[in-house]
């Protein structure tokens, strides 16, 4: 089975343990999964256990999930995940994704516990053992002081994008990352081999990797984007394809 998983063999084995785990009767939780993450863990289990997943948000991109036969009875509540969202004055300027990121992981918050984070409102989904290390312990984030506290209601992110337009000789990666964050082939190639460029949530060290599509590429401190690949092709062989940039 390993090797059709091919970069993904050690989180394999980790899902491999759950499912023996599972197996045996027992409930297993796991940490914020990414989306390739969450779709190895279907596959790997296909119809063997019931997977059940949730982020906290609606609309979440990372998510814990729940590994378990199928007589359990799932709710909400069994996710134990908490959600909380910041009150602060916003007039050093408004916070961002990446602000409250580095904060957390400044408080030695390790990534797998935290889900996705909400910019409108600014709020975060947590995995309940850090909730209250982290409203006592984060009262700020750079000039601004901040208080969290928990939200019951559900809140759902809604993604804003910013559309650009590029034209490209290949849908090569190296060539698209260079394109699309307007930076030279050479700091490309630099980011794939450095591991800090990632295709479906994925990381990718190939820098020929080809991509299509839809594909969402991101790229550490630049962004992430959604590219459409249109059939428009100039005289001299470019390809016209749309950027959906994520704000």
């Amino acid at each position: 089975m390993l090797e059709h998983y091919k970069g993904d063999e050690d989180f394999v084995r980790k899902i491999l343990d759950y499912v023996n785990q599972a197996d045996k009767g027992k409930m297993i939780l796991t940490k914020f999964f990414d989306p390739h993450q969450q779709s190895i863990v279907s596959r790997v289990i296909g119809n063997r256990l019931s997977v059940h997943s949730f982020g906290g948000f609606i609309n979440a991109e990372n998510k814990r999930m729940l590994i378990c036969h199928d007589y359990y009875e799932i709710v909400p509540d069994d996710f134990h995940i908490s959600v909380l969202k910041a009150d602060y004055n916003d007039s050093f300027g408004k916070l961002k994704h990446s602000d409250v990121l580095g904060a957390l992981m400044n408080l030695g918050i390790k990534r797998e516990v935290i889900g996705d984070i909400c910019e409108s409102p600014l709020s975060f989904a947590i995995c309940d053992e850090n909730c209250d290390y982290i409203k006592t312990h984060l009262r700020k984030i750079k000039k601004s002081s901040v208080h969290f506290g928990e939200v019951n209601e559900l809140i759902e992110i809604r993604n804003e994008f910013k559309n650009q337009v590029f034209y490209v000789s290949s849908l090569r990666l190296d060539k698209l990352i260079s394109s699309l964050f307007r930076i030279s082939r050479i700091k490309a190639n630099e980011a794939i081999n450095s591991g800090n460029v990632k295709k479906n949530y994925q990381i990718i060290s190939n820098a020929s990797d080809v991509c299509k599509d839809a594909d969402i590429l991101s790229l550490r401190h630049y962004g992430r984007v959604k590219i459409h690949v249109t059939d428009k092709v100039t005289r001299s062989g470019n390809i016209l394809i749309e950027g959906k940039f994520y704000k």
